[in-house]
């Protein structure tokens, strides 16, 4: 999924990485011969509808529209199923043979298979899990009385208050949900419910790791938050970072952080946990006490489970390196935050934005820091590149990407406001640096799906949000025109021309943009991308 992912007229992208083979364009746009971007109409929507949702495939495109007080489902422009009062959850199968939705009729939901309607009526369901290279797909509902899970349209015999949806293992050997009973929420794994409760469960902080597939879900228990491992409580903080396991799952570490009442500061305290045990703790700068707070102003720390900021929290949300090294930054004694690979620590900034990104080989790695109000672009631990980022200063560092060999480096900085860094929105100033290179700098909600071409010679990345509620895409530094919404940008696979889907109105059109070897970058391998507003175990 994109980093911003948008419901509405927006684009929902089921897959990312093959090219759209699904229909034959209508027509060519005439007025295109003088930019380098052709458009083509793949299809319209019915005169008079509104998208609420569109899914782009690798060969077919649906959207859900509304027209009147009516919602239907398009399958490349043709209609699939019935009309309902409101239709969720629309998803394709891994390899796009099955397009499943539910709908709702006279205050009942029913699963709709290929426009096929499941006769079953229920109160509540949830998403749709599909079997990876398999045929089973799985989903959780809830009638008036009970919840059950789903597989291939057979109830389970277990009956919980509360469900969330399935998710299968990788290797689809292992399928997982959360389940609610007498107010505590457990893991259940192939049937069986593991050791281990919550009062209340992380819809998006659980599942099945890579590597091993070991389980693992967060919650909160009274006033402080937890993961379980395999059935095992972790220990527990005001506020702790997602999970992150070693590529064979041998290993896990997160961080967390406590804070402390005082009486002129309250101070915070972050602790990176590995297997279960404390590693290291670091001080981060505090906030203020009780007696900062009698005139009326107090100031109090979010719990949860977020990311940590080092300078605020006392350490990062840790990572671990190719090599299973444990990563992470943390506020030293005198202030300044520092990168720690393992027993290696890298010099001290005001603060590390970026995650610490590793090519393959684990020979190399580069990182963004914050010195003043600027960016600071850090390589193998050696400052390398100062970027002012101007009037509101450096903010955050959306993704950071790197070639094998190093070569190439490329990020998102972002400079946001009051009202950004108050999480009222995410519109900012952001820029893509590339090899140093600052490109233009767009007021923008986000710049998303960067990627290097095989041989590193070219790039591209989508805008969103670049004017109002507009897209467009930048092809080596090549604006697209502004469209409704932009998605699926890819290479085709002779390497030579980038294409993707964009809606323009009632219209979706393929795009397609010619690559000119006169504009390519030195050449090197494929690039590791790590995006640091939507990270996921």
């Amino acid at each position: 999924m994109p980093a911003h992912t948008r419901i509405s007229a927006k684009f929902l992208v089921a897959a990312l990485t093959l090219p759209l083979l699904f229909l034959s364009p209508s027509h060519s746009q005439s007025n295109q011969s003088a930019s380098p971007f052709h458009e083509e109409v793949l299809a319209e929507l019915t005169p008079g509808a509104e998208a609420k949702q569109i899914l782009v495939g690798d060969h077919h495109l649906a959207w859900i529209e509304k027209l009147g007080d009516k919602r239907s489902v398009r399958l490349d422009g043709q209609p699939l199923g019935s009309a309902y009062e409101d239709i969720k959850y629309l998803q394709f199968s891994r390899d796009e043979s099955r397009l499943v939705f539910f709908g709702k009729r006279s205050r009942a939901w029913y699963f709709v298979d290929n426009g096929k309607e499941d006769s079953k009526a229920i109160s509540s369901p949830t998403a749709v899990a599909f079997q990876p290279d398999g045929p089973s797909l799985a989903y959780g509902e809830c009638s008036e009385h009970a919840c059950r899970l789903v597989i291939d349209g057979k109830e389970s015999a277990a009956e919980y208050d509360d469900i969330s949806y399935p998710r299968y293992s990788p290797d689809g050997k292992h399928l997982a949900f959360l389940a609610k009973r007498s107010k505590k929420w457990v893991g259940v794994l192939d049937g069986k419910e593991l050791p281990g409760e919550v009062d209340e469960a992380a819809s998006a902080s659980w599942g099945l790791s890579r590597g091993s597939g070991r389980f693992f879900m967060s919650g909160r228990v009274k006033s402080t938050f937890i993961h379980i491992v395999d059935g095992t409580p972790t220990p527990g903080f005001d506020v702790i970072s997602r999970i992150a396991f070693t590529r064979d799952g041998s290993h896990y570490a997160y961080g967390g952080a406590d804070a402390k009442g005082g009486f002129k500061k309250q101070k915070i305290f972050g602790t990176i946990i590995k297997d279960g045990q404390p590693v290291a703790t670091y001080e981060g700068k505090g906030m203020m006490g009780s007696w900062s707070g009698l005139g009326g102003s107090t100031e109090a720390m979010v719990g949860g489970i977020h990311e940590l900021g080092t300078d605020f929290h006392g350490v990062s949300s840790p990572e671990f390196d190719p090599n299973g090294k444990l990563v992470y930054a943390a506020r030293r004694n005198k202030g300044d935050v520092a990168v720690f690979q393992g027993s290696d620590v890298g010099p001290g900034f005001d603060e590390i934005l970026s995650p610490v990104i590793f090519t393959e080989s684990a020979e190399h790695f580069a990182y963004v820091a914050r010195q003043g109000q600027d960016f600071v672009e850090v390589r193998d631990n050696k400052p390398i590149l100062t970027i002012p980022a101007g009037k509101r200063g450096a903010t955050s560092v959306g993704w950071i990407a790197i070639s094998p060999d190093a070569a190439h480096l490329a990020y998102e900085t972002i400079s946001g406001g009051r009202n950004y860094k108050a999480a009222v929105t995410i519109r900012a100033f952001r820029t893509a640096v590339i090899d140093g290179q600052s490109g233009p700098d767009y007021n923008a909600l986000g710049l998303t799906d960067f990627n290097f071409d095989p041989d590193s010679h070219h790039y591209f990345y989508e805008v969103i949000g670049a004017e109002g509620d507009r897209d467009l895409v930048n092809v080596d530094g090549h604006e697209s025109r502004l469209y409704d919404a932009v998605a699926n940008t890819h290479y085709l696979p002779d390497g030579k021309i980038i294409a993707f889907v964009a809606r323009d109105g009632s219209r979706f059109l393929r795009v397609t943009y010619t690559l000119s070897p006169s504009t390519s970058l030195p050449s090197v391998s494929t690039a590791t991308l790590i995006n640091t507003e939507a990270r996921k175990p």
